[in-house]
């Protein structure tokens, strides 16, 4: 089940300000939330991490942890500060993505959230990881950052145009779960400032 809702913010189970607030102040132990940021080595030393690379090594990372946590729940994705227009241009990239939109009579211009069942999450993961880096279709000019949701456990998976893949939660316990159990080569998992798991 794919569903687009108009107004991302009355949906989501955090709250965004709050949110957004820690993304800028990660610091501010006060804020309940926790964060690590699985990255590739060099990505954190100015190596440019090209987007074969990226994908090569998180979708796998990517699944696994959303199929550790499908209890027949949806996942939420949305752009992380606001709710802004899909695509910005009418480019060829994310062509699966953008047909999902087409099918449904969904314009570009659509400002909300995609609400996605497991299996559809798992269908549609290579679109939505390459999203932030890939949907201008431009090198080196990147869009908003997406957040995906589960609408149950407090866990956000954060995806950056910056081609790692964050873990934000206001639970510890879940971000040293699986930095455990998925922190193998080749990540490196770093804390937020204000994270302290290890």
């Amino acid at each position: 089940m794919i569903s687009f809702q108009k107004s991302g913010k009355y949906i989501l189970p955090y709250n965004r300000q709050y949110f957004n607030d820690f993304l800028q102040d990660s610091e501010n132990a006060a804020s309940g939330w926790f964060g690590i940021s699985f990255q590739l080595p060099g990505g954190y030393d100015g190596k440019e991490i090209g987007l074969d690379d990226f994908l090569k090594f998180y979708e796998g990372l990517f699944k696994e942890i959303v199929i550790s946590l499908d209890d027949g729940s949806n996942w939420i994705v949305n752009h992380e500060y606001e709710d802004s227009e899909w695509f910005p241009n009418n480019g060829s990239s994310l062509s699966r993505l953008r047909e999902l939109f087409k099918a449904n009579g969904v314009p570009n211009s659509f400002r909300g959230a995609l609400i996605f069942s497991t299996n559809d999450l798992l269908s549609y993961t290579k679109e939505l990881i390459s999203y932030p880096y890939a949907v201008t279709g431009k090198p080196n000019r990147f869009y908003c950052d997406l957040n995906i949701s589960h609408v149950k456990v407090p866990l956000i998976i954060k995806v950056s145009a910056h081609l790692n893949i964050d873990f934000v939660t206001t639970e510890a316990e879940i971000l040293k779960k699986i930095a455990d159990e998925y922190s193998k080569n080749p990540f490196i998992v770093r804390e937020y400032r204000g994270t302290s798991l290890f």
